[in-house]
């Protein structure tokens, strides 16, 4: 199965996409990510934490996951020999004002597409200006099906005090037939501290209650 994570612009989609593997590892699905970004970040933050292959790990620690990196428009091809059998594969998709090409390729497999979008009206005017929905139109016309994966808005970089905005963005979101997450991704100093070497435990955070809702949804499941 394949998650895609994407966006019109930067949206804190590689630091969504860096929690929500590490929440479904926790959860003990297993998982792969692919960094489709040519900023490479996602890799580089597995990079600077993946285990040392010649230390033993400790006992009944459960395996750590791997991130390929594939930031090509041939993606659809190369990524599914990256992903073992009953495995997640998560992608962190560059954004697609400049990324289209790596973004339709990532499109052509994903069995769920989680679209970023930060709880300002500028960036829901770039969901309009891309446009998104033309974008998922065009790109799932290759898939074997012909038809769009589930396509929900993942609200992120929430503002504290903002309640207001946020449910004035859902609501808009929603008039215009857009599917939203009830989970909301709040901008708080955990998720902005996210770096290399920095250490991760989803259990309890708003990834944690993503994965839920997600299951809910009948979308995951083990």
């Amino acid at each position: 199965m394949w998650i895609a994570s994407i966006s019109p612009r930067s949206t804190g989609k590689t630091t969504n996409t860096w929690w929500l593997l590490h929440a479904l590892h926790e959860r003990g699905y297993p998982v792969v990510g692919i960094d489709a970004d040519e900023s490479e970040q996602l890799w580089r933050w597995w990079d600077a934490v993946k285990p040392d292959p010649d230390e033993p790990q400790p006992e009944g620690q459960r395996p750590y996951f791997k991130v390929h990196r594939v930031a090509n428009s041939r993606l659809h091809e190369e990524a599914p020999t990256l992903l073992p059998a009953g495995h997640i594969g998560v992608v962190d998709c560059g954004h697609l004002e400049n990324h289209l090409g790596i973004g339709r390729s990532v499109m052509r497999i994903a069995d769920l597409a989680l679209i970023n979008c930060a709880t300002t009206n500028s960036d829901v005017e770039r969901m309009d200006e891309l446009p998104m929905d033309a974008f998922i139109k065009i790109a799932s016309a290759k898939r074997a099906d012909g038809t769009p994966p589930p396509h929900p808005v993942l609200l992120c970089r929430n503002q504290a005090g903002t309640t207001r905005t946020m449910d004035s963005i859902r609501t808009s979101l929603r008039d215009d037939d857009w599917d939203v997450l009830s989970t909301v991704i709040p901008a708080i100093q955990l998720y902005a501290t996210t770096g290399e070497g920095m250490p991760v435990e989803a259990k309890g955070t708003h990834f944690d209650e993503l994965v839920t809702e997600l299951e809910t949804r009948g979308w995951i499941s083990k």
